[in-house]
């Protein structure tokens, strides 16, 4: 599959995401999300393994976090890649009764990854460094935060625009 060019790929906040045609819009979730998403978690991992070493004694020290940040990254691989290889290429195909089953999916995945995000959030008091924390761990709070709003980004941007496009509107 062809990866978009970062400079076609509309932001959001340039144009209404409501307004962006589908394959634009498939285009800047691959390069502002998934791509992302592969860059920040395997940084994030080893920040958190680092502090995790450092910080072995300390009671404020989340346990498990680095392993919760390996199963996060490997369930959103898996979930981009189904998205890659399956859905967006029926999306750009032409809309279909044929993706309401994967869009489906997605969305029981998108589930779970709120699950995952609530995890996180829990395990590290909402990404606030205990006092006295060090430039690591407080750019391991700052990192997470981030990739957490990313991801929140990313997941509304698809169950709220991008997935609507394929589903019959609900009766009323």
């Amino acid at each position: 599959m062809t990866r978009p060019d970062p400079a076609t790929a509309p932001a959001p906040e340039e144009v209404p995401a409501a307004d962006i045609g589908t394959d634009a819009l498939i285009d800047h979730i691959l390069v502002c999300y998934h791509d992302a998403h592969r860059r920040d978690l395997p940084d994030l991992i080893l920040l958190a393994g680092k502090v995790a070493r450092v910080h072995a004694g300390n009671p404020a020290l989340p346990q498990g976090l680095a392993e919760l940040l390996r199963e996060t990254a490997g369930l959103l691989e898996m979930h981009m890649k189904k998205e890659e290889l399956i859905l967006f290429p029926a999306m750009r195909r032409a809309p279909s009764a044929l993706v309401a089953q994967p869009i489906r999916v997605m969305r029981e995945e998108h589930d779970d990854h709120g699950e995952q995000i609530r995890r996180l959030e829990t395990m590290t008091d909402g990404f606030t460094p205990p006092p006295g924390a060090c430039r690591s761990w407080t750019a391991l709070y700052r990192g997470l935060g981030h990739f957490v709003s990313e991801l929140t980004d990313h997941i509304h941007l698809e169950n709220n625009v991008l997935f609507p496009r394929f589903e019959p509107a609900a009766e009323n």
